[in-house]
């Protein structure tokens, strides 16, 4: 049996000969043998000792240019030899020097078989040239100038785009994120880079900005980005000139001509919505990207307002139903948009911009919408997935049409292109009114439907949204976020760990973790339905769920309630996640203890209180 190199150097050559290029997708190997021969081949220490891996890339090297089928990229990358420490970094950035050399003409080859392959031997290639760029980020060795830095970014885009097969991902997303780029990588400096390379296209003189790849960032990355983007705009006057970044005059707009960096808002409490919208109308567009300042005005009196409770209160009242701002799937537990308005179109623009404001300035808001309002945000095409997600029985109903009956029985079902969605009946077809379903058509049918209730009945509407949710945010910052990281960031998620909770909390004063009543306080809250549990995280913070980074992040400080009596019960400074908890004799008792927690808990509190 020929050696293992010998086989590489023949397939080499074989590949760089003068014979006709594959067509795109014709893979002629199989790499899942190829994978367990390596392994098997590989774990014989004399076979691996005589692998001279450094002269076969040497020799691809010197042939690349002259490579008609990249079958031998694909074995390459799949020998396990590439996937250690020893070989990372030649190893990889030699093959990302012969891709970066390919012809327009085969890199469409390799991007077709990459598109082919099997998710465990596409990651397998994935993790070559994204351990790569991490070894050079945890060493020191990354220097935007290198192109090979670039060429390593160049071949897991590649990679990226072949992952996209229909309207799904072979592998997830988070298998290109780069971990170590968000402890290492200076994020103000690439997105300096990022922003002054706006308008010119990659050469060699160029740096490599990770930036133009948002798809290796961690979501952590995605979100410092935006927030430095947003501190830019928010301090424009100071941050510029103080730092002395030259930031593109016209990514700043009006931010340097403005004296005042805030944007404030005026409310009074008892007509929240309509001062809300009022002041956004009435606004020159240019100051929703400054800070924003709450105010709340009640008998001639002014006091700042946590913008949490802005938000939470603001957003409660805009999603209860008595609105009207929005239809409600059957469960009652999602909203989307009317096809039939009963309220002011110019409504929903400036909705958008309350809901823009709301990420910009770092705030969770109560937004239950499906995943679809997010995809669509981002340009993303929305499916029959998202349908199932807002109406289950409806989906499911469409799938049925769509996959489980025969031609015969979609006939008998004598159904015709129409659709009942926001109390209307809809023609699919206006062209052919009464139009019925058959075998031949069902597709066509189901993706009408699906258009209809998530694009076509609402065009006018999702628009005016969209454009005010982008007069305060940056659509190229926003486009970093897949649709499930946007939702994530903007509405928090519900993975609760009450342990991390209670781990990471901090004692002021003469509170300790072994104090009587920090004791009988955890034996009460661990006792808590799931429901006040959230309602006591929403008491403490202004929301009841957490943030993108998870439990952690939400570390609450416990100390005295100055001057309690016994009819005191505890407070919040939700800015501050501070739980002033009063300490006096009877309290320990675990009866009073949870009496007193839930009368505090489900008490008006922060910019409702009086």
């Amino acid at each position: 049996m020929a050696s293992l190199p010998k086989l590489l150097q023949q397939l080499i050559e074989d590949s760089s000969g003068s014979g006709a290029p594959l067509e795109a997708g014709a893979l002629t190997v199989d790499l899942e043998a190829a994978r367990q021969a390596f392994d098997q081949m590989l774990a014989v220490p004399w076979i691996k000792q005589t692998v001279n891996l450094k002269g076969l890339l040497d020799l691809l090297i010197v042939s690349r240019r002259h490579i008609k089928s990249p079958e031998i990229l694909l074995i390459l990358l799949t020998c396990p030899l590439l996937q250690e420490d020893s070989n990372v970094m030649n190893g990889a950035l030699r093959l990302a020097v012969v891709i970066g050399d390919l012809s327009e003409k085969t890199l469409t080859t390799l991007r077709s078989f990459w598109s082919s392959l099997s998710a465990s031997i596409l990651i397998r290639h994935i993790m070559v040239f994204k351990n790569a760029l991490g070894f050079m980020l945890k060493n020191g060795l990354l220097e935007t100038h290198d192109p090979g830095v670039r060429l390593l970014l160049e071949a897991l885009k590649l990679l990226y785009k072949a992952n996209k097969v229909g309207k799904s991902y072979k592998v997830p997303l988070s298998t290109f994120y780069v971990e170590e780029i968000s402890s290492t990588l200076q994020l103000h400096v690439d997105v300096n880079l990022w922003l002054t390379f706006s308008k010119q296209e990659d050469n060699e003189q160029t740096p490599a900005i990770f930036c133009r790849y948002p798809f290796v960032f961690p979501l952590v990355c995605k979100v410092a980005v935006f927030n430095i983007l947003a501190c830019v705009m928010k301090e424009a006057h100071h941050v510029v000139h103080g730092m002395g970044f030259p930031w593109p005059q016209n990514f700043l707009g009006d931010a340097l001509d403005s004296p005042v960096p805030v944007f404030q808002l005026t409310l009074r409490r008892t007509h929240l919505v309509e001062d809300t919208f009022r002041h956004l109308a009435a606004a020159d567009h240019s100051v929703f990207k400054r800070e924003l300042v709450v105010q709340f005005v009640d008998d001639r009196k002014i006091m700042n307002v946590n913008k949490k409770d802005f938000f939470l209160h603001v957003f409660d009242k805009l999603m209860d139903p008595e609105s009207e701002m929005f239809m409600y799937n059957e469960s009652r537990t999602l909203a989307w948009f009317p096809p039939k308005l009963k309220v002011e179109e110019k409504r929903y623009f400036l909705f958008g911009v309350l809901c823009g404001l709301a990420l910009y300035n770092h705030n969770i808001i109560h937004l239950p919408f499906p995943l679809a309002l997010f995809k669509k945000l981002l340009r993303v095409k929305t499916s029959l997935e998202d349908m199932r997600e807002f109406e289950p029985v409806l989906a499911e109903s469409w799938r049925c049409i769509l996959e489980d009956y025969s031609p015969d029985e979609v006939e008998a079902l004598e159904t015709t292109f129409t659709v009942s969605w926001g109390d209307e009946e809809a023609e699919l077809d206006p062209d052919e009114p009464g139009k019925l379903v058959t075998g031949s058509n069902r597709k066509e049918f189901v993706a009408a439907c699906v258009n209809h209730a998530f694009n076509k009945s609402v065009e006018r509407v999702f628009e005016l949204f969209r454009r005010g949710f982008f007069k305060v945010c940056n659509m190229d910052v926003v486009e970093f976020f897949q649709s499930e990281e946007l939702q994530t960031v903007m509405v928090g998620q519900e993975n609760y760990d009450w342990e991390v909770f209670k781990e990471n909390t901090l004692y002021e004063g003469d509170y300790h973790a072994g104090h009587p009543t920090i004791i009988t306080f955890w034996q009460v809250f661990e006792n808590l339905s799931a429901e006040n549990k959230r309602k006591f995280l929403l008491f403490l913070t202004g929301c009841d769920r957490i943030p993108f980074l998870g439990m952690d992040v939400v570390r609450m400080t416990v100390a005295v309630l100055p001057d309690a009596t016994e009819i005191h019960l505890p407070e919040s400074l939700t800015c501050h996640f501070l739980l002033l908890l009063p300490m006096y004799k009877r309290y320990p008792v675990e009866r009073t203890m949870e009496t007193r927690l839930l009368q505090a808990i489900n008490h008006n509190r922060g910019f409702w209180k009086d």
